[in-house]
Parts: C-alpha cells; structure tokens; sequence
C-alpha cells in the first residue's frame, strides 16, 4: 500500500514511495517479513527502523492514550543503565528488588493500607499488567469467599463505568467475568456511588475507580463509592 501525503486541507497531494526495504518498494532488497539471506549492519537497521517510525504520531501531542509525554533526562539516563538488570532475578540483583519493596510500601501507606510496613506487591510492565493482576486478586478472594459459604463461582462479575481504560475489559474478557457497566448519563463523564452500588450483587468481585476518565480526565469519587459500598454490605 503507497504512502500519501495530505495537504493542511485533508486532500491528497502526492504519493510518497515506501522505504527502500518495504515489499512494496521497487527493487527492495531487505525484507520485512522474514529474516534476509545476507545480514544486515547495525547502522544500516536503525536507519530503516527509525525512518519508518516517523510515521508515527508524536508523544508530546497524544491526549488520546496513556503514554509518558516528557520526564526529567536524569530519570531517562537511569533507565538507560538499568535497562540490563533482570529485576525478576532477585538473587542477582538484591538491591533492585529492594527498591522495588520499597516503592510497594511507599504507595501502601499513601493508599492508607492497615499493612502498609509489610505489605505485599510487585511492579509490572504497565497498567494492563497491573490490571490483570489485580482483577485475579479480587476474583480468587471472591471465590474463595463463594466457597467457604458453599455458594457457586460461576458467574462472578465486576463493576466498572463506561468510561474505564480498556484493559479492565480485556481482564473480563480473558478471565471470565461478566462486565457490568455504569453508563454515562447527561453531564456526568465517570462513575458515581448510586450508579456503582445499583450493579452490585453478592457475585460482585470488585468495583473498580479510576482516577481520570478517559472522556474527559475527571475523577471518580474513590471515598464516596467506598462509603457507599460499605453501606450495601452492611
């Protein structure tokens, strides 16, 4: 498929060629599906590699998904020279693991945890990794619960808003659980306690509260759904 280029009023100006090494290129000599016949220099692959990448959007005027827009150069020089540490081998590397056991107690005791000097946690790869994570969490502890009172663990489902990041839906989606949805409603871009609570049931595994709606960037009121949710337990 030819590129194009656009002009500042959406129409199509003039077909720009695809790189050198696309398959659709004239006479191209390195292929993008399968490994060459001959190798291919350093150099010459972050040339093609970064030539292609242009095509991408920018970082710093992304408002649509979740990316790292800008951080200090010091933070970016550190993960340069931590980016060879297998931090999932704690035996080799005892003082990353540290730090790691320390930034889980640092957020338990800003979330208020009763365990915040010991208390249990990992670091993932992003929030999708965090997400799933945690959806297991509360899915095992619920059927657990279900168990014990000699109920079934069937059709456990877990309460979120229209407005949530999509990972909680692909964790729904992968570990069997029925989604249930708070709709969006006038004005009001996020979940609120009264339409939270109304959802749930005793095969609830979870609520979850999201600190900035993807519609708009708000808040969702974390005490007030807490409160609420105490209240229907009770």
């Amino acid at each position: 498929m030819g590129l194009t280029r656009q002009s500042m009023h959406g129409t199509h100006m003039r077909r720009i060629p695809p790189p050198v090494h696309h398959p659709e290129a004239a006479g191209a000599q390195v292929p993008c599906h399968h490994l060459p016949d001959d190798g291919l220099g350093s150099e010459a692959a972050y040339d093609y590699i970064t030539s292609e990448l242009l095509l991408d959007g920018a970082a710093r005027l992304n408002l649509a998904t979740f990316v790292t827009t800008w951080m200090p150069p010091i933070a970016a020089r550190l993960m340069a020279q931590t980016a060879d540490k297998n931090m999932i081998d704690k035996d080799e590397y005892p003082q990353t693991a540290e730090f790691e056991a320390r930034c889980v107690r640092i957020l338990a005791k800003l979330w208020n945890s009763p365990e915040s000097a010991d208390a249990t946690g990992c670091s993932t790869t992003g929030s999708s990794e965090a997400a799933m994570l945690g959806g297991m969490a509360l899915k095992w502890r619920w059927r657990d619960r279900m168990t014990a009172a000699g109920k079934p663990t069937d059709k456990p489902n877990l309460v979120m808003g229209a407005n949530t990041q999509v990972c909680w839906e692909k964790f729904c989606r992968y570990w069997e659980v029925e989604p249930r949805q708070v709709p969006m409603e006038g004005d009001r871009y996020h979940m609120n306690a009264p339409e939270a609570v109304k959802l749930c049931d005793e095969n609830t595994i979870g609520v979850v509260a999201i600190l900035g709606s993807t519609f708009d960037g708000s808040y969702e009121p974390v005490a007030e759904i807490d409160a609420a949710l105490d209240d229907q337990q009770k």
